[in-house]
């Protein structure tokens, strides 16, 4: 019984940090976009 108990706890802790780990990767995709666009909005203005 012990060993489903063990499993049951390690498993949540594995989704746990895969929920962190997709979350980081959304967060840093997202904040990538935005210094991108902010770049090519400043290019455009030195252009004009």
């Amino acid at each position: 019984m012990e060993f489903w108990v063990v499993f049951v706890q390690t498993l949540i802790k594995a989704v746990i940090m895969a929920g962190v780990a997709f979350g980081g990767i959304r967060l840093g995709k997202y904040l990538r976009d935005r210094k991108s666009a902010d770049a090519a909005g400043q290019a455009e203005k030195e252009e004009s």
